[in-house]
């Protein structure tokens, strides 16, 4: 054996020998430098209660255990960070020429708690943000996916706390791990978000300032979605790529929040704000294809979503179908003024299924029609809302409605729109429409009107969105002369969420029963509804919605309390039968 050959073999056997001997030196005397160095650089205290020691193996490891990490001074909880195990590989070869390269990164049973101010500013942000002024721009020559440390987490919890709101979001990993492969990283994530189990998977590379995402595969609460995706990191984040779907269930979300909504008068719109500014964070040209998308019972298919964002401008194209019927929507955001838009529109779609599929009621059988045009400004639902310009446009076609569906809201209501009252009527629908145009938050009724075989009901009134409250005033006109006793006004007035309905005395009292002449509307229900389509296929061309256009136009006059012109008599063919309306409502003026 040669000498040069003698000497390797001995220096490997004296290095290992001290390696392992390392392993059995207590480090612990060294955490106090190590806990007052973190203070130094952060003015965050880190304390090392357990051990801290070296293990053994070809890449010198670190281990600390026992591990906390302060919070901010106005934090709500003492700890940002704490650790059973921290555990840091460093690769051997690179460490003779000096250079510190991280190989592994090892945590274990951590709890990371994050936060952020009444004024945003986050619990992570240990240095001011601001760069010296001499600093030198960034290169934009990008970094390599594959040069990152293998990592190995178990049992990571996250908490996040929304200082403005109070929010607390929270989510935990039983496993996240980060393995190298070919020229980059396998990255797999599995745990659950607010309680819904979700999980992550994909190959991560980089080109350049680019990071690929192949075979991405995205989980939440049993439903998935997978593609290819593309993000830019020159300058601002671009995204691009496809994802796809067989199925998305998002009735856990839908269902989400505190449901404060959800109870009987309680706000219908959320206050929470709303993060639009973000949309000025990130470009992005991104597309959605789901085959089923599951929303509260309900389930569109064939759902195509792109995502186009660009200068803080996000517009969104929707198309989908619900049961062979086709819906379009779009909508629009800008962060700039908190800006947001929205146009939609279907024809011909199942209206009574849809209620029944989203379980609020199986007693209506018709085709709708629907249209809108609407635009609001605000960082909530709610200001939104309340700042809401535009048009709804509504027809219901030929069908069949059952009296109990009214009857949820008043029995007097149920008697207006179907005679007989609450108990088991049924009525044939002929047509019902419905037009309101917003401004300021506030929908007035440009025509409202519902026709059975019995009753032609007109109505007018406003839709306060910014006050979640409604006032209705409604007209049932008697197609017999039998049944002029039931032809008293009824007003449905109360928050959007639960509504009231009873006899308006006011009303009552001076005899409001009109005929059913009309006057003429030019353009027909075009215009008097111009978002709605008028083809062969839609509900609208099913037959009586022209006359009942022409009614709810007239009617129009007679607008809650002071009802003015609208105030006629019964018309031909009903005669003396007025007096019968004061006999048939008995005892109210009383």
């Amino acid at each position: 054996m040669s000498a040069f050959l003698k000497f390797i073999v001995c220096l490997v056997v004296v290095v290992g020998g001290l390696l392992f001997a390392l392993t059995f030196v207590d480090l612990g005397r060294f955490a106090p430098r190590i806990e007052q160095a973190a203070k130094d650089a952060t003015g965050r205290y880190l304390k090392i209660a357990g051990g801290l020691h070296i293990g053994l193996s070809l890449t010198p490891s670190l281990v600390a255990e026992g591990v906390t990490f302060g919070n901010a001074d106005w934090g709500k909880e003492p700890n940002m960070v704490r650790a059973d195990k921290l555990g840091l590989s460093l690769s051997l070869v690179p460490l003779f020429s000096g250079t510190v390269a991280l190989q592994n990164v090892t945590l274990e049973n951590a709890n990371i708690y994050l936060e952020t101010d009444r004024n945003g500013k986050g619990n992570w942000e240990l240095f001011d943000k601001a760069e010296p002024a001499d600093a030198a721009p960034a290169s934009g020559g990008g970094f390599a996916i594959g040069a990152l440390p293998q990592v190995t987490i178990k049992n990571l919890a996250l908490n996040y706390r929304d200082g403005q709101t109070g929010k607390i979001s929270k989510a935990n990993f039983e496993d996240v791990s980060i393995r190298s492969k070919g020229n980059g990283v396998h990255a797999n994530l599995v745990g659950s978000v607010n309680g819904s189990p979700v999980s992550f998977a994909s190959d991560i590379s980089s080109q350049g300032s680019n990071v690929n995402l192949a075979n991405a595969v995205f989980s939440v609460d049993g439903t998935s979605a997978k593609g290819d995706l593309s993000v830019s990191l020159d300058g601002k984040p671009k995204i691009e790529g496809v994802l796809e779907s067989e199925k998305l269930d998002l009735t856990s979300i839908a269902g989400g929040g505190s449901g404060a909504g959800a109870a009987k008068g309680g706000p219908l719109f959320s206050r929470d704000p709303l993060p639009l500014e973000a949309l000025d964070q990130a470009d992005a040209n991104l597309t959605l294809k789901l085959d089923e998308l599951l929303v509260s019972g309900l389930r569109l298919d064939d759902v195509i979503v792109p995502i186009q964002l660009s200068g803080g401008v996000l517009s969104m194209p929707v198309t989908a179908s619900y049961r062979g019927a086709k819906i379009n929507a779009k909508l629009g955001a800008k962060a700039a003024g908190k800006a947001v838009t929205l146009n939609a529109s279907s024809s011909g779609f199942n209206f009574g299924q849809m209620l029944k599929d989203m379980n609020v009621t199986n007693m209506i059988s018709a085709n709708a029609d629907f249209g809108a045009q609407l635009s609001g400004r605000g960082g909530s639902l709610h200001a939104i809302a309340s700042s809401l310009n535009g048009q709804t446009n509504f027809v219901l076609g030929k069908g069949t409605i059952n009296s109990k569906a009214f009857a949820i809201v008043s029995d007097d209501l149920a008697k207006a729109i179907i005679p007989g009252g609450s108990s088991s009527g049924t009525a044939q629908l002929v047509c019902a429409i419905s037009r309101f145009d917003f401004a300021g938050g506030v929908g007035t009724s440009k025509a409202l009107a519902m026709e059975t075989n019995a009753l032609v009901t007109t109505g007018a009134g406003t839709i306060d969105l910014g006050n979640e409250r409604l006032d209705l005033l409604l007209k049932p006109k008697p197609k017999e002369a039998s049944l002029v006793s039931l032809a008293f006004p009824i007003r449905v007035s109360g928050p959007l969420t639960s509504p009231g309905a009873g006899i308006d005395k006011t009303s009552a009292a001076k005899s409001i029963a009109t005929g059913a002449a009309g006057v003429a509307l030019t353009g027909g229900l075009g215009a008097l509804l111009p978002l709605m389509s008028t083809g062969n296929d839609s509900a609208s061309a099913s037959g009586g919605c022209g006359a009942l256009a022409t009614n709810a136009a007239k009617e129009q006059s007679g607008v809650l309390g002071s009802v003015g012109g609208a105030a006629e008599s019964v018309g031909k063919g009903v005669g003396s039968a007025v007096d019968s309306v004061t006999k048939g409502i008995g005892g109210f003026f009383k």
